[in-house]
């Protein structure tokens, strides 16, 4: 069984998460930089553009982009929760829960 936190300790792990979840859409930002080009470079030697999007995703940054991707998706929905957990506490703080 997980402790219970209080509402400023799930904060702080919410602002943590933020942060991460900040520095991988950073890194994401300078993937999709270079696979702007890269996906031009791809086209000329496949026939459509699906096939150079899917050539693309099987490079090492197509793969990090893939699991940056993953990893955000799973931060927001984490941070979603911490966000409930705070409301509640706060309602039952002020007896509205």
């Amino acid at each position: 069984m997980k402790p219970i936190l209080n509402p400023e300790a799930l904060a702080i792990q919410r602002r943590e998460m933020a942060t991460a979840y900040n520095e991988y859409k950073k890194e994401t930002g300078e993937i999709l930089k270079r696979k702007a080009f890269e996906i031009i470079r791809i086209k000329a030697d496949v026939k459509t553009w699906k096939e150079a999007e899917a050539t693309f995703d099987i490079t090492d940054d197509g793969q990090k982009l893939i699991e940056l991707d993953m990893k955000c998706k799973g931060l927001i929905e984490l941070m979603r929760s911490l966000k409930t957990e705070i409301d509640i506490k706060n309602n039952e703080a002020f007896g509205t829960y």
